[in-house]
């Protein structure tokens, strides 16, 4: 038998633009998804990568509606991380649908660890383009918020931290891991808002950070990690 080739055209692969093209699609998709009260789900890949989405939340079911109502749209399954949060801590989700739009580069913040144990310290980096300044909060489980500002090393442009942090007495017996969260926020100059000595619930505090942004015409970002701590 003889082999015979036959000149197949080959499939075009999608261009940069178009993959920046859907890309923005379904950032703004995602962005838009109605999960709840207490929702928030951002796309967390680049254009041209297979689609991931980090959320934050009180229960799972959204995410699966997102999940399934992704892939009904996009012809592909999103790989979600779902942050479970406490009801005290929902107001983290309304503040950071509210920053969402900015289009200013987030800060690159990146914990050593997601599991902290009690008594232990949580520690990591925080990275941010060249003249900016950065208000660091710590968002506890039971919904109040604390600034970690003066705990933050800055050494070659780049800030660093170790924070030993502990469970209460309850807590501990209870025995089980609490969720928290760290948050940053990013611009040309400091949010005064942010610098408070005092814990505060998180409900004031992000609010009176989002009326003094929404005050400088958006020039800021943010981002926020979630870690556990215990259990």
């Amino acid at each position: 038998e003889t082999d015979v080739a036959i000149n197949v055209p080959k499939p075009a692969l999608p261009s940069p633009a178009d993959d920046m093209a859907k890309w923005n699609e379904q950032r703004s998709w995602v962005r838009d998804f109605s999960g709840g009260s207490c929702f928030y789900a951002n796309v967390t890949s680049g254009p041209g990568a297979s689609p991931a989405i980090e959320g934050y939340g009180t229960a799972v079911q959204p995410f699966v509606q997102l999940l399934t109502s992704f892939q009904t749209r996009f012809d592909v399954a999103p790989d979600i991380s779902v942050r479970l949060i406490e009801p005290s801590q929902c107001e983290i989700t309304a503040f950071l649908r509210a920053m969402s739009v900015s289009t200013v580069e987030k800060p690159q913040l990146l914990l050593d660890r997601t599991k902290v144990p009690d008594g232990a310290p949580i520690s990591g980096t925080l990275e941010t383009a060249g003249g900016l300044i950065s208000n660091v909060l710590l968002i506890d489980h039971k919904g109040m918020a604390f600034n970690l500002d003066d705990r933050i090393t800055v050494q070659d442009g780049r800030g660093s931290f170790s924070i030993p942090i502990g469970l209460g007495a309850s807590d501990k017996a209870a025995g089980k891991p609490v969720p928290l969260v760290m948050i940053v926020i990013t611009g040309p100059e400091a949010i005064h808002a942010a610098d408070f000595s005092t814990p505060k619930p998180v409900a004031t505090a992000l609010a009176d950070i989002l009326a003094e942004i929404k005050g400088k015409e958006r020039r800021f970002s943010t981002t926020a990690k979630y870690f556990s701590l215990g259990g």
